[in-house]
C-alpha cells in the first residue's frame, strides 16, 4: 500500500509540474515588447528551467514560421529589428525565432547566446544557414531550437536536446557551440559520422565558452575566426559565415580607427584652443595682470592633450584593419604646433626671469 500510495503521489505530482507547460498564456497586451514578455514569465515562474521552457512555448505556440517574414540581408546585424519584426506580425524564420528567444531570456536574467550555423535533414545538407540558441541552466549549457518546434506544442523534440544527438542535424559555424568535449568535423557531420572524434584532443568547452563570453565584440569575434579556421573549410555556409566574421573584424577595426584619428583631432583642436587664448592674453601684454604661477599655468594641459593624439595615431599606424586612415597630415600639424607652443613657453620664461619693471619692454621685442 505504502509503494502505490507513493507511485499515485508521484504521478499526480508530475501531472501538476506538466500541466503548467501546456500553454503560456501571456495577455496580448503584455507580448509586444520581449521586456514585458520576459517580466510576466519572470514573474509567474519560478526556477530557470521552468522560465526557460515557458519562453520555449509561448514562441513555439505564438510565431509562426513564414518565408515572406524573411529579410535576411537588411536585418541580420540588427537584433531589434529581428525581435519587433516578428512580434508585430508573429511571423518570422530561424532569425527572428533565435533573437525572440534569447532576448527574452537575457531579460529574464539567463545567460543565452544565438548559435549560427547550418543542418541536415534527411542526409542533405540545407543550403540556407539557420540559427538556434543555448542557454546555461543549473551550471550546465543545454541546446533549443524553437524554429523546428514550431507548432509542437507540447510534444517538443529540440527542447534541450543532449548534444549527442543535436549534433546529428545542427552544426555551429564555432566548434565551441556543439557542447561536445571531442568536437566533430564539418565533414564528419556531412557524412553522418557524429560519433566521438577520438582524433582530436579533450576540449573543455564550458571553460572556453565562459572566457569566450568575457571577452569584448571584437575578440568574442577573433576567438571564433580561429577556432573555426582550424579545420579545412570546404562547406561553402561555412566559408560565407567566416568572411562575414572577418568582414566585421574588419569593420570594428576600422570603426575604431576613425574614434581614434578623431580623438586625435579633438585633442590637438583642444591644444590649440588654449595656445590661441594665451596668445590672445600675451598680445594684450597679460592684461588683466596675473601671478607669475597663474600665467605659468595657462598652458598646463596643453602637453598631455597632444600626447595622447600622438598615441591614438600611433595605435592607428599599428591597426591591424586592411584599409587604414593616413595620419601624417594630423602629426604635421601637431609638430607645427608644439613648435608654437614651445615659442611661447619660452617666452613664459623670459617674462617671468626678467625683473617686474622692465617686462612690459619684452612685449615689444
Amino acid at each position: 500500500m505504502l509503494r502505490i500510495g507513493f507511485l499515485l503521489l508521484f504521478s499526480f505530482t508530475t501531472g501538476i509540474s506538466n500541466a503548467q507547460y501546456n500553454s503560456v498564456d501571456i495577455p496580448r497586451l503584455l507580448t509586444t515588447t520581449t521586456s514585458d514578455i520576459a517580466s510576466y514569465i519572470k514573474n509567474n515562474y519560478n526556477t530557470d528551467l521552468e522560465r526557460t521552457r515557458a519562453i520555449y512555448t509561448w514562441i513555439t505556440t505564438n510565431i509562426r514560421y513564414s518565408t515572406d517574414s524573411a529579410n535576411s540581408i537588411n536585418m541580420r546585424d540588427d537584433k531589434d529589428a529581428k525581435i519587433t519584426f516578428a512580434l508585430r506580425r508573429r511571423k518570422g524564420v530561424c532569425e527572428n525565432y533565435a533573437a525572440i528567444f534569447n532576448d527574452i531570456a537575457l531579460k529574464i536574467g539567463l545567460t543565452s547566446f544565438v548559435v549560427s550555423g547550418y543542418t541536415k535533414q534527411g542526409g542533405t545538407i540545407d543550403k540556407e544557414g539557420h540559427s538556434w540558441c543555448t542557454v546555461l541552466i543549473d551550471k550546465d549549457w543545454h541546446l533549443f531550437d524553437p524554429t523546428w518546434d514550431e507548432g509542437r506544442e507540447m510534444d517538443f523534440k529540440y527542447f534541450m536536446m543532449p548534444p549527442s544527438e543535436f549534433i546529428t542535424t545542427h552544426m555551429p559555424y564555432d566548434p565551441q557551440w556543439q557542447l561536445l568535449n571531442y568536437p566533430i568535423t564539418q565533414q564528419q557531420f556531412e557524412n553522418s559520422n557524429s560519433y566521438k572524434n577520438k582524433q582530436t584532443s579533450f576540449f573543455n568547452y564550458a571553460d572556453t565558452i565562459n572566457a569566450f563570453l568575457q571577452m569584448d565584440s571584437l575578440h568574442q569575434l577573433q576567438s571564433s575566426i580561429s577556432r573555426i579556421q582550424r579545420e579545412e573549410i570546404s562547406n561553402k555556409l561555412v566559408k560565407d559565415n567566416f568572411n562575414y566574421l572577418k568582414m566585421h573584424v574588419e569593420i570594428i577595426n576600422q570603426d575604431k580607427d576613425v574614434d581614434l584619428y578623431n580623438s586625435s583631432v579633438a585633442g590637438m583642436n583642444d591644444a590649440t584652443v588654449i595656445l590661441n587664448n594665451f596668445i590672445l592674453y600675451r598680445n594684450n601684454k597679460f592684461i588683466p595682470e596675473k601671478t607669475d604661477t597663474e600665467i605659468q599655468t595657462l598652458l598646463d594641459g596643453i602637453d598631455s592633450k597632444l600626447q595622447l593624439a600622438i598615441k591614438n595615431l600611433d595605435e592607428i599606424d599599428r591597426s591591424k584593419a586592411t584599409f587604414t586612415i593616413g595620419t601624417q597630415h594630423v602629426r604635421d600639424r601637431i609638430q607645427a604646433l608644439v613648435k608654437r607652443i614651445k615659442d611661447q613657453k619660452d617666452f613664459v620664461a623670459m617674462y617671468t626671469a626678467t625683473e617686474k619693471n622692465t617686462r612690459q619692454a619684452l612685449f615689444y621685442k
